[in-house]
């Protein structure tokens, strides 16, 4: 699934895509992010939907969600989305502009890097961002779901939009949480503050929009970490830890 991508380490790389030394296993990554992304989606949109959100949820469980990559490619489901009234204060910019852009740095043979990324993202407005865990398929999932679900649907949370990926054989779902601008560091940290005034306390990694745009996952030829944010929840001190991540995943 397209957002499995928080690896901590790199593994020898061994083929070759362009000039660009690839792992094989980022290949198969980038593939099923393309794929899950066009597979049929379930959505929910508050205000739009006439079914109230818990009946829709009673209806739609995860665990009863199958994805494409288990069933014949045109009767499974790629994400379950729940989309919020709200109107982004950043609507997603020059998506194809980006990408072009991205081809032109890469061709130039200068580093690529997060900054550089960034700036791109910046020119663009490609600024989304999200909040990310994984939870294991069955009762916890779909209870884990229906918190985000119905937070988002009415409000309780930054976000306008959020995703969980269908059912798969032997893996965990991962959920998204959106918020509009990933530059932001106080609505970035605001943002995971509403998604644990939900009830969620597992930990969290925050990913920019523009990597998931650009192909940038783990085992990423670039040695980029995807992910720039991370927040462990003290039981405790009730309160989350949020730290930056280092750029590099060989760091």
């Amino acid at each position: 699934m397209e957002e499995d991508m928080d690896v901590s380490t790199t593994t020898p790389l061994s083929t070759m895509k362009g000039t660009v030394i690839v792992h094989p296993k980022y290949l198969e990554i980038v593939d099923q992010a393309q794929e899950s992304d066009f597979a049929i989606p379930v959505i929910y949109r508050a205000g739009i939907n006439k079914e109230l959100i818990e009946d829709w949820l009673e209806n739609h469980k995860p665990s009863t969600i199958c994805s494409f990559l288990i069933l014949f490619r045109n009767q499974g489901f790629g994400w379950i989305h729940i989309i919020n009234q709200r109107i982004p204060k950043n609507i997603v910019g020059d998506v194809e502009g980006l990408e072009d852009a991205w081809e032109d740095l890469l061709a130039s043979k200068r580093q690529i890097c997060k900054e550089r990324i960034f700036e791109l993202a910046k020119n663009y407005r490609v600024l989304p961002g999200k909040w990310m865990f994984w939870v294991s398929p069955g009762g916890k999932g779909d209870h884990f779901w229906s918190l985000i679900a119905k937070g988002v649907a009415s409000g309780k949370t930054l976000a306008t939009h959020a995703k969980m990926s269908a059912l798969e054989e032997n893996t965990s779902h991962v959920v998204c949480i959106y918020n509009d601008n990933f530059l932001d560091e106080e609505e970035v940290y605001e943002s995971e503050r509403t998604i644990r005034s939900l009830g969620i306390k597992c930990s969290l990694h925050y990913k920019p929009d523009v990597f998931t745009y650009l192909g940038v996952y783990g085992m990423n030829p670039w040695g980029i970490r995807p992910t720039i944010y991370t927040s462990h929840f003290d039981i405790l001190k009730n309160q989350s830890i949020i730290r930056k991540r280092d750029e590099h995943l060989d760091t």
